[in-house]
């Protein structure tokens, strides 16, 4: 029995190994998949679950009598050998929970004396220093349109009349969604105000079927323009009752010519901007994620340093990942837009995580048959040590929410300057009616941060030639490229 007992050990080492393994992470209670959960291994190569819950094990990221850690917020750590993993699905356990009426303490505090240890505790609690960031940032974007018309549509193009514009607008995908994800090193200086970013790799998925269809529509929409436009032409867009126009060149219809020298050049130097564009782009959103803590003076989650803007329950005393911690909720007394939970270590008083939620719209707007509407937002955060010493922002997550709502007219006039006479070549008008609802993701994990000086940090070189490799299926072993390049 013992011979047998190996021989069924060395089969499954040999079978995990010998080809890649589609694996699966749920809930335990629920047996709903658990998203974007980390995926570690013993020698510390790491990846992520896709949006599903699944991720790929592949032969070479691991060795035999290798170790799976599997983690995500709300669940408790798995520590799994990998010749036990014999099933396709793996099942993480919520955390567990315990009341306050279980847990007895001599020292009782209130909400206010809590709060107040926390601000006196924020400059030796948190990490202020000059310091890199290695992280990985996911948005994902979706957008439904409720409603898509054009009302009496004029047109002097003869490819582009009422008929043709309703078969489009028929066959346009309801629904379009798009994830962008990228690994960097990001760089804070709490002196300056720009910091700075070093991108190491990023990538695109999009909706297939939506990408697809989209593209053919537009190619036939671009063919119909090449024929019936010039291309010296520009667009003089005006709409109805609002004062303004603007003009868009059509001269990017146009493929680049190779042997032109000066559109080559044109077309890399527009490349380089491309790539400047970009890093800057994912900067300035990862900017705008540190920005939100409640550790920054302009952020609108100032539970913390506005505390008299707001009244608080009860503390109620849990456990969380092992620390005992006081639970508090936050509601604004008077204008402020968020409300909030807050867990805040009860030895320390540092806050770990913190919940929050808005309550009233974040902005509105409605003027001349244009309507937009912020609804909704909400996230969490997490604050843990990196070096044993203090704290730092490791997880972040967010959905924001808009409804976007138009009814008005639209006149779009080609003009041609080259052409002598009157420039007006052809004109397109309808009355739009259109509604659009979008929600917008948006994740961010810390692995590692490292203290620099600020010589190193001056020394940084923000020249970033990433731009998103476009993909058509997610791939869980994106991090370890990632690994490979970082060493």
């Amino acid at each position: 029995m013992r011979y047998v007992t190996i021989l069924f050990f060395f089969f499954i080492c040999f079978s995990i190994n010998s080809q890649s393994k589609r694996i699966k992470i749920i809930d335990s209670l629920s047996l709903e998949s658990i998203p974007f959960a980390s995926v570690y291994f013993s020698n510390n190569n790491g990846l992520i679950s896709d949006k599903d819950g699944y991720f790929e094990l592949i032969p070479e990221q691991f060795e035999l009598g290798d170790t799976l850690f599997i983690s995500s917020m709300g669940f408790k750590t798995k520590k799994l050998p990998l010749s036990f993993l014999t099933d396709s699905i793996i099942r993480l356990k919520q955390e567990s929970i315990t009341l306050n009426n279980v847990i007895v303490t001599n020292n009782q505090l209130t909400s206010l004396e809590i709060i107040e240890k926390v601000k006196q505790n924020l400059e030796s609690n948190y990490n202020k220093e000059i310091s890199e960031h290695k992280l990985f940032f996911r948005q994902d974007f979706s957008q439904t349109n409720e409603k898509f018309s054009l009302n009496k549509f004029k047109s002097s193009i003869k490819d582009l009349n009422s008929e043709v514009m309703d078969s489009i607008l028929d066959n346009l995908p309801k629904k379009t969604r798009n994830e962008l994800e990228s690994l960097s090193y990001y760089y804070l200086n709490k002196e300056i105000d720009t910091p700075k970013i070093k991108l190491i790799k990023s990538r695109r998925t999009n909706d297939d079927n939506a990408s697809d269809l989209s593209k053919s529509l537009g190619e036939k929409l671009e063919a119909s323009l090449k024929e019936n436009l010039k291309s010296s032409s520009y667009f003089k867009i005006r709409s109805g009752w609002i004062p303004f126009s603007f003009d868009l060149s059509i001269n990017g219809l146009w493929d680049i010519d190779s042997t032109d020298v000066d559109q080559v050049k044109k077309s890399k130097d527009e490349e380089i901007k491309r790539k400047e564009n970009f890093a800057k782009g994912q900067k300035g959103r990862i900017q705008n994620v540190y920005l939100k803590s409640f550790l920054d003076p302009s952020s609108e989650l100032n539970f913390i340093l506005k505390s008299k803007n707001y009244q608080f329950s009860d503390p109620e005393l849990f456990y969380l990942e092992n620390n005992l911690v006081y639970v508090i909720n936050c509601s604004p007394k008077k204008s402020d837009k968020f409300k909030g939970t807050l867990y805040i270590n009860s030895e320390d008083f540092a806050v770990l995580r913190l919940d929050y939620e808005n309550i009233k719209p974040l902005s509105k707007f409605k003027l001349l048959g244009i309507s937009v509407s912020s609804y909704l937002e909400k996230g969490r955060m997490r604050f843990s040590k990196f070096d044993g010493k203090k704290y730092n922002l490791s997880y972040f997550q967010s959905t924001r929410a808009n409804l976007v709502s138009i009814k008005r007219p639209f006149k779009i006039i080609e003009k041609n300057k080259v052409v002598k006479g009157r420039n007006k070549q052809n004109q397109i008008s309808a009355k739009l009616n259109f509604s659009t609802r979008s929600i917008y993701n948006k994740e961010l994990q810390v692995f590692k941060i490292r203290k620099i000086d600020s010589k190193q940090y001056e020394e940084i070189n923000e020249d970033n030639q990433v731009l998103p490799e476009y993909l058509k299926e997610f791939k869980t072993n994106f991090w370890d490229e990632f690994e490979d390049e970082s060493k």
